[in-house]
């Protein structure tokens, strides 16, 4: 089996304050650090930017470029234009915010390998469902149309597909016993806590 990749980073990074795709981290930008780890173990990998007037970090040459339809309609909307693009290119694909700096391949393909016959893999943290870290089916592509069809604009809604397989704390601490990997960053005080953790700052 393929496992392709999407980064969603058409968000308007209210709660940051300025552009997440773009933060600062090592050498490049945020964007940039999280689409060379996907690239290590993902084939292909895209990003799906809100429109063609959105500004953008510069992006690895291996690395795709699509733009949302229908950009401003949610999360969901913006994974149903990845699935679409990835469509015949994978068999899964692992779907990622532009704001995990501790995404880690070998993590990526644990995640993978408890995929088999579910329609998706997806972490739960503090009994909420992340979405926006998880592996899914291609297969399932037609019933997540459906949902963005129906006026569905929330990724938490792909957390209620039928035959998703939901991983609680235990079975996270075996994949990453830090649970630094689904560690996200909204507002200014998380990304400055991310850096230091990263050794950056």
């Amino acid at each position: 089996m393929i496992l392709g990749s999407m980064v969603l980073a058409g968000g308007r990074s209210d709660r940051m304050g300025r552009s997440k795709p773009a933060l600062p981290w090592g050498d490049g930008s945020l964007l940039l650090h999280t689409v060379q780890i996907l690239i290590d173990c993902c084939h292909p990998v895209v990003v799906v930017a809100r429109d063609d007037h959105q500004e953008l970090p510069p992006l690895h040459t291996e690395c795709e470029l699509i733009y949302d339809a229908r950009p401003g309609e949610g999360p969901l909307q913006a994974i149903d234009a990845g699935l679409a693009f990835l469509t015949g290119k994978c068999d899964a694909v692992f779907v990622a915010g532009c704001d995990l700096p501790f995404l880690d391949s070998v993590v990526i393909g644990r995640l993978f390998d408890l995929l088999g016959e579910h329609s998706a893999v997806m972490p739960m943290v503090d009994g909420e469902p992340q979405p926006l870290c998880a592996i899914y089916s291609m297969r399932e592509r037609p019933r997540i149309h459906e949902l963005v069809q129906s006026g569905q604009r929330r990724a938490q809604a792909l957390a209620e597909l039928p035959g998703v397989r939901k991983l609680d704390l235990d079975e996270l601490r075996a994949l990453d016993p830090k649970l630094r990997f689904f560690r996200d960053v909204d507002t200014p005080e998380e990304f400055e806590a991310a850096r230091k953790a990263a050794g950056l700052a």
